[in-house]
């Protein structure tokens, strides 16, 4: 949470500035009201989705490094999920 907060508020910030860099109009984010066209709302779209995925990036880095900054180890890797047992009744039905 010490990295995701902030770089959560500041993709925010940087995919609406980008947008009014590009155009003069606030960004269309309702894409159910009447005066929104689907070209505005597929770039916004598009722009937000990049910031989602570069955010997403910054903080597993982020999160990587402060980690190892604070314990001097690497952090800790997710544990595969767990493969369900099939059971002989289920597998009978589905053969």
């Amino acid at each position: 949470m010490l990295v995701a907060i902030p770089v959560s508020k500041l993709i925010t910030k940087a995919t609406v500035k980008a947008w009014v860099a590009a155009r003069p109009e606030d960004p269309p984010t309702d894409p159910k009201a009447v005066d929104t066209n689907w070209a505005d709302a597929l770039v916004w779209a598009g722009l937000t989705g990049l910031g989602t995925a570069a955010g997403n990036l910054a903080t597993t880095k982020g999160a990587d490094t402060l980690w190892r900054a604070i314990t001097g180890r690497p952090s800790p890797r997710p544990k595969p999920p767990k493969q369900k047992r099939k059971d002989k009744k289920n597998a009978a039905a589905v053969l």
